[in-house]
């Protein structure tokens, strides 16, 4: 053996890894002690031997043929070895290219870490053998041809000598290194740092028998790395340690891929909680049964203590269903096919549970079935939801009212639930002819507060029209579209309500006439009582005035009463104090009953505010009040109608209509408020009023009861209102003017075409020291403005015969745009809403005059 051959030999002796040496061909020429004591041959036993005596006969072949394709550099691969005493040894080897030969490094070395005392001590006495102060050179020449990262610490001295592998992972350039210990320490975090010192003491004092860590560590390019770290002592000196050599592997893919793992893992689990499902795996082979975390909640059973079986996992079913599911799974296996059932189990708290399950059987190469895998959900749920659906389809399927079921994508579902009608499509858009636009809104409401309902709602100005109701099930994702086309029914109830409203608006005429008559009977006797004492030359005449004044107050009333009845309501929902307002239209009441019933008012001095169409609430009490006369006249012309109030235990608004007519049967308190349904005669009712009653409360949300026979004998109806009580109710002051008109020295121009309404006007503001000009049509309005007088106010009345307000307002603001404009009317129609200039109600007085000027300064 040459002088090389003797450096090499002694070179792999002082490597801790198990080394064996081959020549070209493959045959073993050499091997350390570290490989005698791993695979149990002593290097005598295998010198000049083929490599191939230590693989198993099945891996020799393989392991032939990577020789042949093996080239220059190095070769790693994953082998099994067959030790002396015939134990199967798995280990990675990398094979290097050297001088003579090839030098193979398994990778199981006697670093790591070993329970078997006997091993450790063996180890022991190998490492007290070596006798080498430093690795040699030619130590350092193989152990950088196999690619590996290695160190050298000497303890003694403090130096830590780094590979040019170690380097090079450290983002340092391929060379090796020889620096402080400290070198080292700084690219660790603290805690890994004090976990590496604790195992290098614990080593150092023969607690454990090598280093064996995995960590993270901080490169000089700023990288984190994951590396495991192996070490071990070789050298002792005066019983004390000297030199601890090791490696270092670079596991930084493997470290990310088992973290995206756990993530991904816990990614599952978080949407099969989500879901309420889990996966299960039956092994065919060993016939054992693999739960996810999330089936165990579905059973209510503790993963810890519980080991699932197909015996045990059966009992789960209820009894009826255990033997259908046995055969489910049996026919999988036996046909090789997957399969889907919905069943029921009983958990361990007893409690019944809806389930549903997919399996899907899994084949090795030669097509045999080798376990089954399975999805397992909770769908109890669900399938409520789809019972109260189908519930929901069979009553509208009873009454034929159209219902769809569409989730949140826009896809028809439940399809079948959809009662098919004559006239009817299972497309939404198909039935009723709204936009786009227009069926997004109603989601998002829907979606915002559960529920939507709209009434006598049309998208094509009233050519059809439908209720409709749009409700949203949040846990499954679906809308619930109740829709029912009402045109017909619609047109019959607005009919009908015009023609009660014509009814009501005769007979109240016919009762106001009276009024208005004498009215205007103290008018003319107090214009013709002036008449008389100014011609006796009687001064005194003040009183008459005033009973002239009297006299038109009151008709004034009477009109504005008339008017507010007789204009179409305009339903705004508005807070307002009802009993003020039943106060203030209880002359209303009077005039349309009979004078022969008593008609009284006890509101209990209550204050409270309710949310509800204002003009709408009057309506409902003159129907229940003109209902409450039609049943006192079916038994005769004297009779007794009461309203009155009282705050409820809930802290709700109730006020109560009783009468003394002939009151309600039992079987009828159930039909009253039906429409078309009626007790009375033919030519005196057709039950729409009741009707309308009910759905305006209900619709506003009140409520509604009636009894059959109240205190005064006859029906009592209850109405209830969510109210807000008023602690401190305002006062009411009489009307008094704020301050002066402080409008002296301005100029008024004034447009009316009664000219004894703009002559007193005119006079009342001159008293005040203002300037006026004054006309009653367009063509003087014209000649005033082709003056070059200036003005600073325009009072208008609202209709004249030549000319508009509107029209007026424009000639003038044409040459005054910063003038302020008041109006003066009669009435405003419907289509005056939009009118932005404040308005004075005719008649009026100069007291009102002026309080309207100031208020609106």
């Amino acid at each position: 053996m040459n002088a090389t051959s003797n450096d090499l030999t002694v070179s792999i002796n002082s490597i801790p890894f198990s080394v064996i040496q081959l020549d070209h061909q493959g045959i073993i020429t050499g091997c350390n002690r570290w490989a005698e004591s791993f695979s149990g041959y002593c290097l005598a036993e295998i010198k000049g031997q083929p490599l191939e005596m230590l693989l198993p006969k099945e891996f020799a072949n393989s392991h032939l043929k990577f020789c042949h394709n093996f080239q220059r550099g190095s070769g790693v691969r994953d082998v099994v070895l067959l030790s002396k005493s015939d134990e199967m040894l798995n280990c990675t080897i990398k094979t290097s290219e050297v001088a003579g030969g090839y030098t193979v490094y398994l990778s199981d070395s006697l670093l790591n870490d070993s329970s078997d005392d006997k091993t450790i001590n063996e180890r022991e006495k190998l490492a007290e053998k070596i006798e080498s102060a430093a690795l040699s050179k030619h130590t350092h020449k193989i152990l950088n041809t196999i690619e590996e990262a290695f160190w050298e610490w000497n303890i003694i001295e403090g130096t830590l000598l780094y590979s040019a592998q170690f380097m090079a992972m450290l983002d340092y350039s391929a060379e090796a290194f020889l620096g402080p210990l400290s070198f080292g320490q700084k690219w660790l975090k603290e805690e890994d740092l004090a976990r590496l010192n604790q195992e290098a003491k614990a080593h150092c004092l023969g607690e454990i028998p090598s280093i064996n860590l995995t960590l993270s560590m901080t490169t000089e390019q700023g990288a984190t790395k994951w590396v495991t770290v192996f070490g071990k002592i070789i050298e002792y000196r005066a019983e004390r340690a000297y030199k601890m050599f090791g490696s270092v592997k670079d596991i930084t893919a493997q470290h990310q891929l088992v973290e995206k793992l756990k993530e991904r893992n816990n990614y599952l689990l978080l949407a099969e909680s989500l879901n309420k499902s889990g996966h299960w795996r039956l092994d065919c082979i060993d016939n054992t049964l693999y739960w996810s975390t999330e089936l165990y909640k579905i059973h209510g059973v503790d993963a810890t203590n519980y080991q699932p079986k197909v015996v045990s996992a059966l009992d789960f079913y209820l009894v009826e269903e255990q033997v259908k599911v046995r055969n489910y799974l049996d026919n999988a296996i036996v046909n090789k096919q997957g399969f889907y059932f919905k069943s029921a189990i009983r958990n361990k708290q007893g409690n019944k549970v809806k389930v549903e399950c997919f399996g899907e059987v899994e084949l090795n190469t030669a097509g045999d079935v080798v376990g089954v895998f399975g999805v397992f959900k909770d769908i109890s749920q669900s399938e409520t939801i789809f019972e109260k659906l189908k519930l929901l389809a069979m009553v509208n399927y009873t009454i034929k009212v159209p219902v769809f079921f569409i989730d949140d994508k826009d896809n028809v579902v439940y399809q079948d639930l959809t009662p098919k009608t004559a006239h009817s499509s299972a497309v939404l858009f198909n039935y009723i002819n709204f936009s786009i636009t227009d069926y997004l809104a109603f989601k998002r409401k829907a979606k915002k507060c559960g529920q939507l309902k709209e009434t006598h709602i049309s998208f094509d100005e009233y050519n059809s029209v439908f209720d409709l109701s749009v409700t949203y099930e949040a846990d499954e994702g679906i809308f619930i579209w109740i829709v029912e086309n009402v045109t017909e029914q619609f047109r019959k109830d607005q009919q009908q309500l015009i023609s009660n409203r014509l009814a009501l608006l005769g007979n109240t005429f016919g009762n106001v006439s009276h009024d208005i008559n004498n009215v205007l009977g103290v008018a003319l006797g107090a214009t013709e009582m002036l008449e008389i004492k100014f011609a006796q030359g009687e001064r005194d005449i003040s009183r008459y005035i005033e009973r002239v004044k009297n006299a038109i107050d009151k008709g004034k009333s009477v009109t504005e009463r008339l008017l507010a009845f007789t204009r179409k309501p305009t339903i705004k929902v508005v807070r307002f104090d009802p009993i003020q307002d039943i106060i203030d239209n209880q002359y209303l009441f009077k005039q349309l009953l009979l004078p022969t019933i008593d008609f009284s008012i006890h509101t209990n001095e209550l204050c409270c505010k309710i949310k509800f169409p204002q003009g709408e609430f009057i309506n409902i009490l003159l129907n229940l009040v003109l209902n409450s006369q039609d049943a006192i006249r079916e038994r005769g012309l004297i009779g007794q109608i009461e309203i009155s109030a009282n705050i409820n235990d809930q802290q709700n608004l109730e006020i109560h209509v009783k009468d003394s007519g002939v009151g309600i049967e039992q079987g009828n308190l159930t039909k009253v408020f039906d429409p078309f349904y009626s007790s009375k005669s033919v030519n005196k009712g057709n039950g729409i009023g009741l009707a309308n009653v009910y759905s305006t409360i209900y619709k506003h949300n009140g409520h509604i009861r009636v009894s059959g026979h109240g205190s005064l004998g006859g029906a009592h109806f209850t109405l209830v209102f969510k109210c807000q009580i008023l602690k401190n109710p305002p006062k009411k002051s009489p009307l008094t003017l704020k301050s002066q008109l402080n409008i002296k020295g301005k100029r008024v121009l004034i447009l009316d075409d009664e000219i004894s309404i703009a002559e007193f006007v005119s006079l009342y503001l001159e008293n005040e020291g203002v300037k006026t000009e004054h006309t009653n049509n367009k063509m003087g309005l014209m000649n005033i403005l082709a003056t070059e007088q200036p003005f600073d106010i325009f009072i208008t009345d609202m209709i004249l015969p030549d000319i508009s307000g509107r029209e007026a307002v424009e000639l003038v603001k044409a040459k005054f745009p910063n003038i302020r404009i008041f109006s003066i009317s009669g009435y405003i129609a419907e289509e005056d809403k939009q009118w932005h200039y404040p308005v004075l109600r005719k008649p009026f007085n100069s007291k009102e005059l002026a309080n309207f000027l100031i208020e609106n300064n």
